[in-house]
């Protein structure tokens, strides 16, 4: 069932590259199902904990980067959700109502792809030394 299909460790490096070398990831992003786009989400979460470890004197905390989100409120208000707030703290309606959950991540993608950009802009493989 394509619903529960997860995205592969192949999508995750493949996505990674593109970015490495500058690539605008939009149209992959634009293919992936909803569960696929909370796969991404948690896994450039990691990769900017990484990057962050590994580079910043003071390394940024999951909160730290979950605080650029939109606040869920206002998300689920913007929304006319029907479902309860809970279900959007808690990403239940994920099978209820996955157009909304994908809006939701594709929102938290755009913020994690920009704090991304700073730890690998020193990287790109197209960027002339």
């Amino acid at each position: 069932m394509p619903f529960k299909q997860k995205l592969s460790p192949f999508r995750k490096t493949e996505i990674m590259l593109k970015l490495i070398n500058g690539g605008n990831v939009e149209e992959i992003i634009s293919s992936l199902t909803a569960v696929q786009l909370q796969e991404l989400r948690d896994f450039l979460e990691h990769q900017i904990l990484h990057l962050s470890s590994a580079t910043d004197d003071a390394p940024l905390t999951l909160a730290e980067i979950k605080a650029n989100f939109e606040p869920i409120p206002n998300y689920y208000w913007s929304q006319d959700c029907r479902e309860p707030l809970e279900s959007c703290y808690n990403e239940t309606c994920l099978a209820s109502n996955p157009g909304c959950f994908s809006r939701k991540m594709k929102k938290q993608l755009q913020v994690l792809l920009t704090r991304l950009h700073p730890y690998l802009e020193s990287h790109l493989s197209y960027k002339k030394t």
